[in-house]
């Protein structure tokens, strides 16, 4: 766990990605859970979202996005 520390992510993200495999897919995980994972930064997911290799996020709030996790999945698998 420490060496995400070294990337200021903050423990609560930690927490909540060391189970991401156990999370049903139809979860909701935010940005910054997929930065996380994924390794790459904040521009880079959005460029991601839209280029179309990883889907739109939904809304859940006026200032909140969430992706579901079986997308999430299928993102970092490459998008088979």
């Amino acid at each position: 766990m420490s060496q995400f520390l070294e990337f200021n992510i903050k423990p609560s993200v930690v927490e909540r990605i060391t189970v991401f495999d156990d999370l049903p897919d139809g979860a909701l995980t935010d940005i910054s859970e997929i930065i996380a994972l994924a390794c790459r930064s904040r521009a880079s997911i959005w460029r991601d979202v839209r280029e179309g290799r990883l889907t739109q996020p939904h809304k859940v709030g006026p200032n909140a996005t969430r992706w579901y996790v079986s997308d999430v999945r299928r993102y970092l698998k490459g998008g088979e």
